[in-house]
């Protein structure tokens, strides 16, 4: 594994600014070697110091039971530094002295890529820096390294919240040594009364391979059992990620034509790789491989073809090619029944032909239609480039910059029942749209699950977790820059990116979402029919409009992003509070209205409550319901809904932009 920071080869060199001692008035002063400050975990920090985050002289966080969140510090040289390493204390709750133990904060040193170039496609308005540079990745597996004068050392933070942790705001410090001095600097945990859900709500799969094992791992034997303890290694990696689907090729089903012609199929090493993941406890689905390709192998090709199929004569025990219509019929069945017995048939995705697009489309939906005869009980999913393709696909996911331009087709078959996700590819995508190539904005990552539930796209799929392709990802990200994989591997397993972290972190956003529209659903669900007007979606996606305002445009801002998150924290933590109160308004909060344009307000409140809105007294029937409308204005773009119950009082505000 390759290291970025350039590193201090004479230990003599760094002793020269050790500790410089200056008397003052008979006291004795320090020289500090170097700085180190709190910045935001959703920025680079680039080893020259290019465009360094606003610092901080607290590491402030926050997060919820079972949450794993993220933190930074920037480390900053006066001069050279050796054998600079990190210690992390306890962390104190401040009101209850209970402690969550260090062992629950890992930290790592930040590792820099050097870019030539920049993604395709990207002004240089859209990426973090011009290329050629330094770009800050991967999470290093070094504990101790040594650094050069004038570098800034990003230091990430990983902290998982336990569920059984006390809530309460928590105070510990991190500490850099080195042999020329130490710093320290606070790190502020605030951790709310509630945990994030075990289950997951939303469907992730990055796309993986194995063929690089032996170059990059040491394991030649495929299948052996250093084989399936790396499969392990990289399963855990991906369910710690919150990723919950997985993909198992079919090439993996043993199939033999016996002397009668009939073909026999042996499932032992389909369900040994299966089962890794499915032993995780935290994979929810299992796509397959596609059984068709491009004519030619060419995307650009008319046609789609069923692919050949390997097969194992029992006779002569040789692999012999079948063509797919003679394998399919039986293969297909066979693998239903499979599926049905272990299992796992409502939980498997079926491939057909990744990324058609409109000049092959009546091959693919031919393709399409044959496969389903054979597997009506399947879920047919792929990635595709035309909106022409609905009427033979189960799951569609259209790429982030198709969906927009097909958005409308996308939506109205979404509200038919059909389910849709989308995808992304770092360099065939255009310029406005969130990205993941190492040169773009860190935050892009994360908010691209935002986009997930403003869009109720139920899921993501990316093509590359681990894409290395023969390249030495640390020195050469190759035409993708990157985009092919969130991990870099060394021979033991993995290591992060902070893309990979901050995509996790994006994952468990859409998640305090979900849990705000879990529990509008069920207050809806427990009033009467007056109630019918409560939308469940509405409120958590007022919430994320204000960060992804669309598909093409979102707040570069982490400040934005955190108190929108604190936003939902608390109207999760007040939703249950005396005296409850539930106000929606049409339109939503944020729109754009013209002066004079009128905006109704809906709510419920817990009999006996009075309501008081914008200074008007309005009436509460006897199930809670309360109505009225407003006409709204630059000086009055706002809906003040107080409800007072006793002593007891709350407030709620919904603001406007009035031209």
């Amino acid at each position: 594994m390759k290291t970025s920071s350039i590193r201090v080869s004479n230990f003599m060199k760094a002793i020269v600014c050790f500790v410089i001692a200056i008397f003052v008035n008979g006291s004795a002063l320090t020289a500090q070697s170097f700085s180190l400050f709190g910045v935001s975990d959703m920025l680079q920090v680039f080893e020259d110091g290019y465009n360094l985050p606003a610092t901080q002289d607290t590491v402030k966080v926050f997060g919820i039971r079972g949450e794993v969140i993220s933190g930074q510090c920037v480390l900053i040289l006066n001069c050279d530094l050796s054998n600079v390493t990190v210690e992390v204390g306890d962390l104190k709750n401040q009101h209850s002295s209970k402690l969550m133990p260090a062992t629950n904060v890992e930290w790592n040193f930040v590792g820099s890529i050097p870019l030539t170039t920049n993604a395709p496609n990207q002004p240089l308005s859209a990426v973090s820096r011009p290329a050629p540079a330094m770009f800050p990745d991967y999470l290093m597996a070094e504990k101790q390294i040594d650094i050069i004068k004038k570098s800034h050392q990003s230091i990430w933070l990983t902290i998982k919240i336990p569920q059984a942790a006390e809530a309460g705001t928590y105070v510990g410090r991190v500490t850099v040594k080195s042999l020329q001095g130490e710093q320290s600097i606070p790190l502020k945990l605030v951790i709310y009364p509630f945990s994030l859900p075990e289950e997951r709500h939303l469907k992730i799969v990055e796309w993986f391979t194995t063929s690089e094992f032996e170059r990059l791992h040491g394991i030649k034997e495929a299948y052996s059992e250093a084989w399936f303890s790396m499969l392990g290694v990289y399963a855990d990696n991906m369910v710690a990620h919150r990723q919950n689907t997985f993909r198992v090729s079919m090439s993996a089903i043993d199939i033999q034509r016996l002397k009668n012609g009939d073909l026999e199929f042996d499932f032992s090493l389909f369900d040994k790789i299966a089962m890794v993941f499915w032993n995780t406890g935290k994979m929810d689905y299992m796509e397959t491989s596609a059984l068709s390709e491009f004519g030619e192998g060419s995307w650009y090709s008319t046609e789609i073809l069923l692919k050949d199929i390997d097969v194992r004569d029992a006779e002569t025990g040789e692999q012999v090619s079948m063509a797919g219509k003679e394998v399919i019929p039986s293969l297909l069945p066979a693998f239903e029944d499979h599926l049905k017995e272990k299992g796992w048939l409502d939980k498997t995705l079926l491939h057909i032909k990744d990324e058609p697009s409109l000049h092959n489309a009546l091959a693919y939906k031919e393709i399409s239609a044959y496969i389903h005869q054979y597997a009506p009980n399947l879920k047919r999913i792929d990635a595709l480039e035309t909106d022409f393709l609905l009427e033979e696909i189960d799951i569609a996911i259209p790429k982030i910059d198709y969906l927009e331009s097909w958005y409308e087709t996308y939506r109205k078959w979404q509200l038919e029942g059909n389910e849709l996700w989308f995808y992304t590819v770092g360099i065939y995508q255009g310029s406005i749209f969130p990205n993941k190539t190492i040169d773009m904005p860190l935050m892009d990552s994360r908010i691209m699950h935002w986009l997930n539930y403003k869009y109720d796209a139920s899921g993501y799929l990316h093509w590359g977790w681990n894409r290395w392709k023969d390249a030495d990802p640390y020195q050469d990200p190759g035409k993708h820059i990157g985009d092919g994989w969130h991990v870099y591997p060394v021979k033991e397993g993995v290591l992060n990116s902070l893309r990979w972290e901050q995509m996790r972190n994006g994952i468990q956003d859409y998640e305090y979402f979900w849990m705000l529209e879990n529990k509008t659903s069920a207050l809806k669900d427990s009033l009467g029919t007056q109630f019918t007007w409560i939308d469940p979606w509405q409120r958590s996606k007022e919430i994320a409009d204000k960060v992804v305002m669309s598909l093409a445009k979102h707040t570069d801002d982490p400040q934005v992003l955190y108190k929108a998150k604190r936003e939902v924290i608390r109207e999760l933590l007040e939703f249950d509070t005396f005296p409850r109160v539930y106000v929606q308004t049409n339109p939503v909060e944020n729109s754009t209205l013209t002066a004079r344009s009128t905006v109704a307000v809906y709510g419920w409140t817990e009999p006996g409550s009075k309501i008081v809105v914008n200074g008007q007294d309005l009436p509460v029937s006897a199930e809670g319901l309360f109505l009225e409308q407003f006409t709204m204005s630059p000086s009055s773009n706002k809906i003040i809904v107080q409800v007072t119950n006793g002593e007891a009082t709350k407030e709620i505000v919904r603001g406007f932009v009035i031209r």
